[in-house]
């Protein structure tokens, strides 16, 4: 008895609706699923994508920096694009220091955004639906561009699915929940005769999508302390 030395198992996209319909009862004798079922399939499994990247994912939290220009607070970020800004620090001589994190009245409120350009201290993060922006306050400093960089951490978007070949832009224990959650959704354009199995199917893909994202968490402990600064946004 062995065990193989891969863990790199995956599917691609036609597999993947191919699948679903195998479990709705549909081409599970073999038979293609026509053109028109594959490209219902592809559209609902972008959609179920796009859903699911508003969530807090550990695997799509990215590391990224910023190219500062002295007295400039607004940044865009469109490629890539940002869901969501997690955190933001400024590091000097290999030193990060975090920034407070503003809402979006808190920083527009604030009267000097670029008229005295200084260390940063906070940020806010525009998400709109093109670009987001990234601010800055107060505004970078030339001397704060020359010895220091800005970091960020960030929730990226997932990739379409386009092609045929494509592959899941998640881990590989996502295949299953997926997959299933794909035939659920895909159970009203395609009903199945059986009750009991359309039952199946949602409570299935129902608790597939729970146990992984009940694993999608960092294993480590959240403290929570009072914050006794009385202005935690300025310096």
């Amino acid at each position: 008895m062995s065990i193989a030395a891969t863990t790199t198992f995956t599917m691609s996209v036609t597999q993947m609706i191919t699948r679903a319909y195998n479990i709705l009862g549909k081409g599970d004798e073999g038979e293609d699923i026509s053109t028109r079922m594959y490209n219902d399939g592809l559209e609902t499994m972008n959609l179920l994508i796009k859903t699911w990247q508003a969530q807090n994912h550990l695997w799509t939290r990215t590391e990224g920096s910023l190219t500062l220009v002295a007295g400039q607070a607004a940044y865009a970020l469109a490629d890539p694009q940002p869901i969501r800004i997690l955190g933001v620090r400024r590091r000097l001589s290999s030193i990060d220091t975090p920034l407070n994190q503003l809402s979006r009245e808190e920083y527009f409120d604030q009267p000097n955004k670029t008229l005295n350009p200084s260390t940063p201290v906070s940020f806010y993060f525009d998400p709109q639906v093109s670009s987001g922006t990234l601010y800055l306050w107060p505004a970078p400093s030339s001397d704060f561009v020359s010895a220091s960089t800005v970091t960020m951490t960030y929730l990226r978007r997932l990739a379409d699915f386009v092609s045929t070949t494509d592959n899941l832009d998640a881990p590989q224990e996502w295949l299953q929940t997926i997959i299933w959650n794909l035939a659920n959704d895909l159970e009203t354009q395609y009903p199945v005769n059986d009750q009991r199995l359309a039952v199946k199917i949602e409570r299935k893909a129902a608790l597939l999508y729970q146990a992984l994202t009940g694993w999608d968490q960092e294993p480590a402990s959240l403290y929570m302390q009072p914050d006794f600064q009385a202005s935690p946004a300025y310096p």
